[in-house]
């Protein structure tokens, strides 16, 4: 078990975020950097505790109490990995670098030259990602990304953590998922940019 006792429990859930990675079908939830703050992880502790991914990032955490069992974060992140995210908190609280904001401070926004640039290569390597599937998973896959995409951020927000209200079809639950999407988290992108892929 690791001990948070005392701690920030949104630093604490931001630590984690930042020391873990994408994996598996999580890069369509992935965001660009900057966007997972302090801020916005008290927000998401205001309604939840347990995480089983955050922005396709795997975690599968419970901050509920004073300690967490890190067994499965270390196992998908790396031996002693939850131990070390907990830690880094307490190095820069010790370090008087602590804040109450974001632990890395104030990012500089990207320029619009930036923006396009991240842009591109997010939708290229998404697009490398389902021309490798097969030819009826890349299908329900765009189908998926477009449903989502058309809804309002917002609603795009809740359906990253909970799922959203539509069903996840039956190509999408597995035995370990029965219920919802392979990462138990819900899809985020979609565009008609993937009707590219399909047409060559």
């Amino acid at each position: 078990m690791v001990d948070i006792k005392g701690l920030d429990k949104a630093r604490v859930l931001k630590a984690l975020y930042d020391h873990s990675h994408v994996q598996g079908s999580g890069f369509l939830q992935a965001v660009p950097d900057g966007v997972v703050t302090v801020e916005h992880c008290a927000g998401l502790l205001a309604k939840y505790s347990y995480f089983d991914y955050l922005h396709g990032r795997v975690l599968k955490v419970d901050l509920s109490g004073d300690e967490f069992d890190e067994r499965l974060y270390d196992r998908d992140c790396g031996k002693g990995a939850a131990q070390r995210a907990v830690d880094s908190i307490r190095d820069e609280t010790e370090g008087g670098e602590a804040t109450t904001g974001n632990t890395e401070g104030e990012k500089k926004e990207p320029s619009l030259e930036e923006q396009a640039e991240m842009t591109k290569e997010a939708v290229h390597k998404i697009m490398e990602i389902l021309n490798e599937l097969p030819p009826t998973c890349h299908i329900v896959a765009s189908m998926t990304l477009k449903m989502v995409l058309s809804r309002p951020v917002s609603s795009m927000t809740e359906m990253l953590m909970m799922g959203g209200p539509h069903s996840p079809s039956a190509l999408f639950r597995s035995v370990e998922k029965p219920m919802g999407w392979p990462t138990g988290m819900g899809p985020i992108f979609g565009h008609d940019l993937f009707a590219h892929s399909r047409n060559g």
